[in-house]
């Protein structure tokens, strides 16, 4: 899974992370 905006986080946060950002 790419890093969205150089985010360092686990797979689940990385997706509510992406979500948001979306």
């Amino acid at each position: 899974m790419a890093r969205i905006e150089g985010v360092d986080l686990p797979r689940d946060k990385r997706v509510e992370v992406a979500l948001t950002y979306i």
